[in-house]
């Protein structure tokens, strides 16, 4: 079955079977439920990141809802085949509300979603011996030390961004983080994130002096 890429699927109208796409799953929302005209309808909202980087939103209408294990996780979302054979369960979704346009993917339950890989690197990276730094007065120390640096840093910043990611819904009630762009979500998010990483390194500092 044909896989398209995201300038592929970005190209199509709304309604158009999408046959396949693959994307790891950056954030997953709260599912969402109620009674309409045909009975109970399930809506729920993730984020997936395409191959480059670049982001869909996809929603999914399943009972079933997907938690938090299915985030960082690399995802093949593949259309199913009605009795007529025709191409169900992934398309393409272009909605208006309240003036703005939203653009994405709807996956309903005719559709397949396979688990290809998970971000977590495997247990046996983990017990491999890392290399020793490099002995004061040894030319490669100041980089190491530089390098050493950047990943206390980097630790700092993952540390303050998922704090940041889960106060989100304590700032913004739900119906204006729907109303977010997904840029605007995570540019919010960003700027707390690094306001968090201030506060912990100026902790951090006091620590050292």
């Amino acid at each position: 079955m044909r896989t398209l890429n995201l300038e592929e699927i970005q190209g199509l109208a709304h309604g158009e079977s999408i046959p396949r796409f693959t994307g790891r799953i950056r954030k997953v929302w709260d599912q969402k439920s109620g009674e309409g005209e045909y009975g109970t309808w399930f809506l729920q909202n993730l984020i997936v990141a395409m191959e480059g980087g670049d982001e869909i939103q996809v929603t999914w209408t399943g009972e079933e809802p997907f938690d938090d294990s299915w985030e960082r996780k690399t995802v093949v979302f593949e259309c199913g085949q009605n009795k007529q054979g025709k191409l169900v369960g992934v398309c393409r979704d272009i909605r208006t509300r309240d003036g703005k346009v939203y653009k994405g993917v709807k996956v309903t339950p005719a559709a397949t979603v396979t688990v290809v890989a998970s971000a977590e690197p495997p247990p046996e990276a983990a017990e491999k011996p890392k290399p020793k730094a490099a002995a004061d007065g040894d030319p490669g120390a100041p980089f190491d030390k530089i390098a050493g640096l950047a990943k206390d840093a980097g630790r700092v910043f993952s540390a303050a961004w998922d704090e940041a990611g889960g106060i989100m819904p304590v700032i913004l009630a739900k119906k204006d983080a729907e109303e977010l762009s997904v840029a605007d979500f995570y540019d919010l998010q960003l700027r707390i994130a690094q306001g968090f990483a201030i506060e912990v390194n100026k902790a951090l500092r006091k620590e050292r002096f």
